[in-house]
């Protein structure tokens, strides 16, 4: 992995705040996004705490992988970071400080437009100091059972994903893999048109369960694409949207370590295996600058 420079850092120009209720606690939380100076990279800050706790994006505090991606600091959590994280770096952001009064982020509808709305709405500031982009320079890859993440070489950031299913037939015994492809350039006018409305998913016959697990407790069918036994249950924003998503999560996890250059093709892949990727790609930038 190499750095390479173009342009100027960015902050938001001025701060903005939205409430909601969180995934996975169903907790009400405020987020109020604040600008930055240059340097800062992108930084949680726990206002709910009795003092103020910061927990910076970097790979050092990758927490929790279990249905979402959570970042940890001195036994302080901040979770379900990906959207918002996904948005900021496609969105342009370099330094930012995400205020959190609680410790979940606001789900909103499921996907990462309402904070590349709320971006969009506080605006951009060039700062004058030039940015870091980060390269894969060779193959890395991870693989576990049937799911397989890799990362290549390439000029821009480019993911390639098959989402794969179980598709129950009612009329007799047994099951199809139903499968969903996306091949997709990200750009920023992209990543806002074609990836951030993707809305969270879920499987419809482990639901019970995993709200039993004391998860997902925050969704709504408005918020969250929900796979049945002959596939989605309600309407859907694209006819692939469960894979996109899984293309927006994975953005979401790679942005913790900036901005990324490479071709990321997964199978399968999730949280776990995102995290897995990006040490990966940072171990191989550490033995590079001889750390």
């Amino acid at each position: 992995m190499s750095k390479t420079g173009s342009n100027w850092q960015t902050t938001i120009s001025k701060s903005v705040s939205y409430e909601g209720v969180g995934l996975h606690t169903g907790k009400p939380s405020r987020v109020t996004l604040l600008p930055a100076s240059s340097g800062t990279g992108i930084c949680f800050e726990r206002c709910d705490l009795p003092e103020p706790i910061t927990v910076s994006a970097v790979m050092a505090n990758i927490g929790s992988s279990r249905r979402a991606t959570d970042l940890q600091c001195d036994g302080i959590a901040v979770r379900t970071v990906e959207h918002i994280m996904a948005a900021i770096v496609w969105c342009g952001i370099d330094n930012i400080i995400v205020r959190l009064d609680g410790e979940e982020l606001p789900l909103g509808d499921g996907s990462a437009l309402t904070y590349v709305n709320l971006l969009d709405a506080a605006g951009l500031t060039e700062l004058h100091e030039r940015p870091c982009d980060i390269r894969v320079t060779h193959p890395v890859w991870t693989t576990r059972d049937e799911s397989h993440l890799i990362a290549l070489p390439y000029e821009g950031c480019r993911v390639t994903f098959l989402f794969l299913h179980r598709r129950f037939r009612p009329d007799r015994k047994g099951s199809d893999t139903e499968s969903e492809y996306l091949d997709i350039e990200v750009t920023r006018e992209v990543f806002a048109r074609k990836i951030a409305p993707a809305r969270t998913i879920g499987f419809e016959w482990e639901l019970d369960t995993i709200q039993e697990q004391g998860l997902a407790l925050g969704a709504t069918l408005d918020q969250a694409v929900i796979i049945g036994k002959t596939g989605y249950v309600g309407d859907t924003r694209f006819c692939d949207e469960a894979c996109r998503h899984k293309v927006l999560d994975l953005l979401g996890d790679i942005a913790i370590l900036g901005r990324v250059r490479g071709h990321f093709i997964g199978i399968g892949s999730g949280h776990s295996m995102n995290h897995e990727i990006i040490r990966l790609i940072a171990g191989d930038w550490d033995v590079k600058r001889g750390v």
